[in-house]
């Protein structure tokens, strides 16, 4: 894959989690992508799955257990859906 392609992915995907998460912690949308998402967003575990349905709504994709529970940023969110996406290991 071109690497341009893949950081159009990379930036579609970041906006996408930040749209989901505008919807179930509005104030938390500008969070730094290296920053603990739940600490920072103050999200509890109902409020993670949440935001992992909405992510999934408007990717048309399903994030497996495994991504989330390695995922503590949005930078490592924005990674391991980008995998998914292009079926990298």
């Amino acid at each position: 894959m071109e690497p341009s392609s893949l950081n159009e992915t990379a930036a579609s995907v970041e906006s996408t989690i930040r749209e989901a998460l505008s919807v179930i912690r509005p104030d938390a949308v500008s969070i730094r992508g290296d920053a603990d998402l739940a600490q920072e967003a103050d999200l509890d575990s109902a409020e993670v799955m949440d935001l992992v349905m909405e992510i999934e709504d408007r990717l048309d994709l399903s994030i497996p257990v495994e991504t989330m529970a390695q995922a503590r940023t949005i930078d490592e969110l924005c990674a391991g859906i980008v995998q998914l996406k292009h079926g990298a290991p």
